[in-house]
């Protein structure tokens, strides 16, 4: 049996974009298993922007502090269970850390269940990427057919995802990314109708033309400037606001004023701030909806994966720069 545990860990909290120095690996003995728990092996880890916020203190989570291991959710093995309900070989999905073994006691676990697709999808598509797409646009968003749904960050594995399942719902989809690579992809793949390069395009006007009289549903993934257009001038009565992420706050030391609300009034909008871990009640219908979409054909992804537990920091750094493209995950297997 192999007793020692490679780990991520972080070495110091980072200041704005997290540098590679902000990381260490360390090699550590495996803990004993006592009764009631389980030894698992990761298999994929996801990386997720919301980490970033936990390790600057703006989330739920408590903050990490020098020397934690760094947070991640993954799809993991267990290679030997004291457990009642889990069994050496079953595959499950759990927050592992960004490390190569660990130890539950299967609380945070739930066994991983992909259908036709692949494993790596159970932490995107068939993961929460997907439960926050499918349970925010079927829950406090109530989408209707026509309904003109706006999406930034529209290539991740949110965005991309909340366009599929409004196109299937009878929606119209426009989305925002940030190069024409991505743009191609999300009109080639995730079906949207228009896509926005936020780079290049003046978004004040494409939406002006596009969309004039706002949109009906605005998936908010990034917060900042598109957040502020928007919310002032693109959206329609009793227009629907989920805001899902905050992709531009994540790596500033202070959180920018918010922006001026009264035309949220003045359209009878709604905002939602969505948490996902709040609708875990919709877990088992979601997963059986999207295996039979994705069976159908109309489910989609990207993911930008790379190999090794070293490559982890290297990887997480690429997200927080907003230069991954599809779901980031790295493959432990080996």
């Amino acid at each position: 049996m192999l007793n020692l545990n490679k780990q991520v860990k972080i070495k110091q909290l980072p200041v704005g974009i997290p540098k590679e120095n902000d990381f260490y690996i360390e090699e550590n003995k495996i803990p004993d298993l006592q009764e009631g728990f389980f030894l698992a092996k990761s298999q994929i880890l996801s990386l997720d922007p919301y980490v970033r916020a936990v390790m600057s203190g703006r989330h739920f989570y408590n903050a990490p502090q020098s020397g934690s291991v760094m947070r991640s959710r993954g799809v993991a093995k267990i290679i030997d269970s004291r457990h009642p309900d889990y069994n050496k070989d079953d595959l499950v999905v759990m927050e592992t850390g960004m490390q190569e073994y660990c130890v539950s006691n299967g609380d945070d676990a739930y066994f991983a269940d992909t259908g036709d697709a692949p494993l790596s999808t159970a932490l995107g598509v068939l993961g929460m990427p997907g439960l926050t797409s499918y349970a925010a646009l079927l829950g406090p968003a109530s989408i209707k057919k026509d309904d003109v749904v706006l999406v930034s960050a529209a290539s991740g594995a949110v965005g991309s995802m909340v366009s599929q399942i409004a196109k299937i719902k009878g929606g119209k989809t426009i989305g925002i990314a940030g190069s024409d690579e991505k743009c191609s992809w999300c009109l080639e793949n995730a079906r949207f109708d228009f896509c926005i390069n936020r780079k290049k395009d003046n978004l004040d006007e494409v939406l002006s033309e596009i969309a004039p009289n706002g949109v009906d549903i605005f998936f908010d993934n990034t917060g900042g400037e598109i957040q502020h257009t928007v919310l002032t001038k693109h959206i329609a009565d009793y227009s629907r606001i989920i805001i899902s992420g905050l992709m531009t706050q994540y790596n500033v030391s202070e959180a920018p004023p918010g922006p001026n609300l009264g035309n949220i009034v003045k359209m009878k909008a709604t905002i939602y701030g969505f948490v996902v871990y709040d609708f875990e009640h919709m877990r088992e219908k979601f997963i059986n909806d999207v295996k039979g979409w994705y069976a159908d054909g109309l489910i989609n992804f990207k993911e930008d994966i790379t190999s090794g537990i070293e490559t982890a920091p290297s990887q997480f750094i690429k997200l927080m720069n907003g230069n991954n493209f599809g779901k980031t995950l790295v493959d432990v297997t080996n």
